[in-house]
């Protein structure tokens, strides 16, 4: 048989495969308003385990892998598909947030990073030694906020303060970035403004968010493919060890979207379901 001929037939299969697509999605649309109306999961592992044994079982071995992989891609397509439907039919996203930035005083910054920061006259700034120790003063009120660097960029990343945000109800609610120009190296850092509240305002073109995932092959590799899935674009990501038995990692990523978007809810709602645990840590923008 001549390529050409190949082709035709990979273009009618194609062709077929199409409307049996879109006749899934349909009948997935049918299942999105039961599970609506129920309050019924959408993910059920267990579930699609099974059906991925049960259709597998006499394919060719050849390509039983292959199969497998598109039989689970037809199913996070799916779930994609049922958590924009039901948040369409049922607001279900149970994430509350202020639409206006709090009066803010006085902040929170560690000693070592007094220098760089004391700049800003309009907020008056108290220095502490460690972040656990500005978590305290903002979640107690002592002071409004904590102002910190986040990422020394191209170099490294706080990690005790990602920590206080990932283990409290702290969240960001403003970025910039500045040049350090008394550092041993000229760098440019990261600088966040954080608050009891998460703050979405409608032109925040940031979100930062923190999940664990499952400890098995796959498991980040599909986090990734549903962030892609949504058309969102990935402009950070970074781990940390979880302190737990099971070894996971809790990872730390920077979308370049805005919360207010259906899109970016529906993401954010597939990912408190599908992970271990998930937190949004703050939504802003950057120029």
């Amino acid at each position: 048989m001549e390529l050409s001929e190949v082709r035709v037939n990979i273009d009618r299969v194609d062709n077929e495969i199409k409307k049996l697509f879109e006749e899934r999605m349909h009948l997935s649309d049918e299942v999105a308003r039961v599970k609506a109306e129920k309050s019924d999961s959408i993910y059920k592992p267990e579930r699609e385990i099974e059906i991925i044994d049960r259709l597998t079982e006499e394919v060719d071995p050849s390509i039983k892998m292959e199969y497998t992989a598109l039989i689970k891609r037809i199913m996070e397509v799916s779930r994609k598909y049922q958590y924009g439907r039901t948040l369409e039919l049922k607001n279900c996203l149970d994430i509350k947030y202020s639409t206006e930035l709090p009066d803010i005083k006085t902040a929170a910054v560690l000693k070592d990073e007094y220098y760089l920061l004391a700049e800003d006259k309009n907020i008056k700034l108290k220095a502490y030694n460690s972040t656990i120790d500005m978590a305290k003063a903002v979640l107690s009120g002592e002071v409004d906020a904590g102002v910190g660097v986040l990422e020394d960029i191209g170099f490294s990343v706080a990690d005790g303060l990602h920590r206080i945000l990932c283990e409290n109800e702290l969240y960001i609610n403003a970025c910039r970035v500045i040049q350090d120009e008394l550092s041993s190296r000229v760098a440019k850092k990261k600088v966040v403004e954080f608050t009891k509240e998460l703050v979405v305002r409608p032109d925040d073109n940031r979100l930062k968010i923190m999940f664990v995932c499952e400890n098995k092959s796959g498991s980040l590799a599909s986090v990734l493919s549903m962030i892609s899935d949504y058309g969102i674009n990935l402009t950070e990501i970074h781990s940390t060890p979880d302190e737990n038995p099971d070894w996971n990692y809790v990872f730390i990523a920077e979308l370049r979207c805005s919360f207010n978007d259906k899109t970016t809810k529906a993401l954010v709602f597939q990912l408190e379901n599908e992970t271990q645990y998930f937190k949004v840590l703050g939504s802003y923008k950057i120029n």
